[in-house]
């Protein structure tokens, strides 16, 4: 048997979470129940990684820093010489885990996030005052020459902080910024989604907001990424990129393991296909069923190309959706 060679990792160690943020599609929250993997378990994930040519990880949750063996499982990556970007809300990061996290020469990023250009506003969505502690967690990473990245993620009402956020961040040396609008609630109870819903932006405003985007990283070059909203032209070129290759778009999909050890391609918000539980092998035999799912994304690609015809859309969402449906 053939099996997929993995390159890069995605982890979710956790869904429980410090923070209980508005739009987070994971739901989750301090006392978010959710089975977890253990120790040993994430360890042997990682050894068989590496061991079939595994060289990347993203370490995430949930956030992190809520297992206790945290920095156990970051030392099992630095012995087996993977390299790693850690993300999390900066919250439960004091002085000695940012030393304890700059440290790990496989450390390659930072990764963190902020939900407003204000702590009122970052408050306000996510019900912690973490916004302080992501700066300078960003600052930190930054005198150290450590790259970090900082995922800001808009509500409705606070589109107009983009310009304020990249400004935030524009004086840092080694800091990308990402800006993303609130497109959807995600995992939530509908009694949560529908409290919550005056945060989402309509896809009748993605265009205005993309070109204001794009006007913003021409003037903040340095800092300043691409968001998740994209048109028919970016599509359209993004899966010419890949539409003769035999894996498609797996080419640089990563595959993403879920707390409960849920092994999937990407790491979109509700990928609805599963290969297997990641502790019992990590391994993905190309068979029919991988081949099938392959046929499926081509398929979900041509229905969301016909779409963004229409008006940009929020990519990855619309992809789980037309995946969900075809399955």
């Amino acid at each position: 048997m053939e099996y997929y060679k993995l390159n890069s990792l995605y982890i979710e160690v956790t869904h429980a979470c410090n923070q209980h943020c508005r739009h987070c599609y994971l739901d989750g929250g301090i006392h978010k129940k959710c089975a977890e993997m253990t120790t040993e378990q994430i360890k042997k994930i990682f050894a068989e990684f590496k061991a079939q040519g595994g060289r990347y990880v993203i370490f995430t949750g949930g956030e992190p820093l809520m297992r206790s063996d945290v920095f156990e499982l970051l030392d099992c990556l630095e012995i087996l010489g993977l390299r790693f970007t850690f993300a999390s809300n900066s919250l439960g990061m004091n002085r000695e885990r940012l030393e304890k996290l700059a440290s790990y020469r496989c450390l390659e990023e930072y990764f963190t996030s902020i939900l407003g250009s204000t702590p009122e506003k970052h408050k306000a969505i996510c019900g912690k005052d973490s916004f302080e502690s992501a700066i300078n967690a960003v600052r930190f990473f930054d005198g150290k020459g450590i790259p970090t990245f900082v995922q800001a993620t808009l509500a409705k009402h606070y589109l107009g902080d983009a310009e304020d956020i990249l400004k935030l961040f524009s004086d840092f040396q080694n800091c990308s910024v990402k800006i993303t609008p609130v497109a959807s609630l995600g995992c939530k109870s509908e009694a949560e989604k529908e409290e919550n819903r005056e945060l989402i932006v309509k896809p009748e405003q993605f265009e205005e907001f993309h070109k204001n985007l794009k006007e913003l990283c021409e003037k903040y070059p340095n800092c300043a990424g691409d968001d998740n909203i994209l048109s028919y032209e970016q599509i359209s070129e993004m899966t010419d990129e890949y539409k003769e290759k035999p894996l498609y778009s797996l080419c640089w999909h990563s595959v993403c393991v879920r707390p409960n050890g849920d092994l999937s391609f990407s790491y979109n918000m509700n990928n609805p296909f599963v290969f297997g539980k990641a502790y019992e092998s990590i391994k993905i035999p190309m068979d029919e069923k991988f081949f099938e799912y392959i046929e499926l994304l081509k398929k979900a690609d041509e229905l969301v190309l016909e779409k963004a015809k229409e008006h940009e859309v929020e990519y990855d969402t619309e992809i789980d959706k037309y995946l969900s449906v075809l399955k």
